[in-house]
């Protein structure tokens, strides 16, 4: 599981490459201030969760790491994915149905972070004396 998503996280980086070059070059001049703002956004976090994806499944790839872990990783993996995307096709298709995909994006996001949370402070330390 983890190396599915270490490989998620390796795409979600190239993708972000992509994107960015395509963006530069092919949409400049295209996009109003607005439209370039939400670009920017989605660019952002696209960049930021392919990162933290990928070293997350690096980290966990010959460990077992738990459900909590695995869930974070995958709350994180359908969060960027939802979040992003629903931003991207909301420049070129402005689908009403989007307004609700960011921000369930956005929920998955900080539900990672919960979830990454928990993990850690359920976790035992191995230098803990307990």
């Amino acid at each position: 599981m983890m190396k599915a998503v270490t490989i998620a996280g390796a795409l979600l980086g190239l993708s972000s490459v992509i994107v960015g070059a395509t963006g530069d070059h092919l949409l400049e001049g295209k996009l109003t201030s607005e439209t370039a703002e939400t670009f920017a956004v989605a660019l952002r976090y696209h960049q930021l969760y392919a990162i933290l994806i990928f070293f997350m499944g690096l980290y966990s790839l010959n460990k077992t790491m738990g459900r909590l872990y695995t869930a974070s990783c995958l709350s994180f993996l359908a969060g960027i994915t939802i979040f992003s995307f629903s931003l991207y096709v909301s420049l070129r298709w402005p689908l009403g149905v989007l307004v609700y995909a960011t921000p369930l994006g956005g929920s998955m996001l900080m539900a990672g972070w919960g979830l990454v949370l928990i993990w850690v402070i359920k976790t035992k330390s191995r230098n803990s004396r307990v």
